[in-house]
C-alpha cells in the first residue's frame, strides 16, 4: 500500500481501468526474462526502514528482507525484484519516476515463476482508511457512514488488473503467475495501537480488504493465474496482535514507521505461502 507518508492519491482509476497503457505492445526477445520476476508495490516491496535495500531506487523503499527476496532464497533462485512502494497497475507498464524502469520490462520467454501484488493503491485505499476511518473516528467513523464509493472504486480495478494479467502472460508465455492476496489487518476489534480506531471500523476495514481480495481472486482465476489466499494464515497476526507476531504494523508502527505495511514477520508468512504454492505448482520441475 501507499506509503502513509506519502501525499494521497485522489485521482479515480475509472477512465483507466479498462485499457492496456501505450507500449504495452512491444515484442520481448526470444532470450530474455529472469526466471522469477517480482512485481507489485509496497505489500511486496517494503518492510519499511528494516534493511532498507539500497541499491534499489529510493522512491521504492525496497527491502532486503521482503517476501520476494525470502521466495528466492527458499527456491535457490535468483529474483529481478520489480517491486515498488506507490506502485499501481499502470506503473507495471511505464516508469513511475527516475531511474525506475516499467515492472514489466523484466518479464521475458525465459520467465517460469511471477509473483503480483498489486492493486490497493488503485483502489484508493489509504484514502479511504485513513481520511474516512481513522480521521472519521471522532464523529461516529466509517463503518456508520458507508461511503458506497470504496466499494466503487474496489470493483473498478478489476479490467485493468484483468489487462496487466493477461499482458504478463504474453511477455512471459511459460510463466505461472502466483498472485498473494492482502493479509488480515484486523479483526472484529481495535486495539490502543490502533489509536482511536472504533471497533466497528475496524472490522469495515477488513471487508473492504476481504472486498479487494475477491476481485483479484476472481481476475486471478479467470486469467490462468495461481491466487494466495493469505487471508486465513494471518488471521491471528493482524495489527493488534502481538507485536513479536504481528504480519503489519499498526498506526503506532514501532517496527516499519510505516502503518498498514508488512513486518518482518508478515514478509516471512507470505513468503512461505508463497514458496508452497510454487512447490504444489510443479513448475520449477517442467
Amino acid at each position: 500500500m501507499k506509503s502513509w507518508l506519502r501525499a494521497i492519491a485522489t485521482t479515480s482509476m475509472i477512465a483507466a481501468a479498462a485499457i492496456v497503457p501505450a507500449g504495452a505492445q512491444a515484442e520481448p526477445a526470444a532470450d530474455t526474462g529472469a526466471r522469477y520476476v517480482a512485481l507489485g508495490d509496497s505489500g511486496a516491496a517494503t518492510t519499511g526502514v528494516a534493511e532498507l535495500d539500497v541499491t534499489a531506487p529510493l522512491r521504492c523503499v525496497r527491502s532486503t528482507v521482503n517476501a520476494p527476496t525470502l521466495v528466492a532464497e527458499r527456491l535457490g533462485l535468483p529474483v529481478d525484484d520489480r517491486t515498488c512502494s506507490s506502485a499501481k497497475i499502470p506503473d507495471l507498464y511505464t516508469s513511475q519516476g527516475p531511474g525506475i524502469a516499467p515492472q514489466l520490462d523484466a518479464l521475458g520467454p525465459a520467465t517460469e515463476i511471477v509473483t503480483l501484488h498489486i492493486g490497493a493503491n488503485d483502489a484508493d485505499m489509504t484514502e479511504f482508511i485513513l481520511g474516512h476511518c481513522h480521521a472519521g473516528a471522532v464523529t461516529g467513523g466509517c463503518a456508520a457512514a458507508a461511503d458506497p464509493e470504496w466499494d466503487r472504486r474496489i470493483d473498478a480495478i478489476a479490467p485493468a488488473y484483468a489487462a496487466a494479467l493477461d499482458e504478463i502472460a504474453r511477455r512471459a508465455p511459460r510463466a505461472t503467475v502466483f498472485v498473494d492476496g492482502w493479509p488480515t489487518y484486523l479483526t472484529d476489534t481495535s486495539c490502543p495501537a490502533m489509536l482511536g480506531l472504533l471497533d466497528a471500523d475496524a472490522a469495515y476495514i477488513q471487508s473492504k480488504f476481504d472486498r479487494l481480495n475477491t476481485v483479484v481472486a476472481g481476475e486471478a482465476a479467470a486469467h490462468g493465474a495461481v491466487y494466495l489466499d493469505t487471508v486465513t494464515a494471518s488471521r491471528e497476526f493482524g495489527m493488534c496482535a502481538d507485536p513479536a507476531l504481528r504480519w503489519f504494523d499498526p498506526i503506532l508502527a514501532d517496527q516499519t514507521l510505516l502503518p498498514y505495511h508488512p513486518t518482518l514477520a508478515g514478509q516471512r508468512g507470505v513468503a512461505a505461502l508463497i514458496v508452497d504454492a510454487v512447490a504444489a505448482s510443479g513448475v520449477l520441475n517442467r
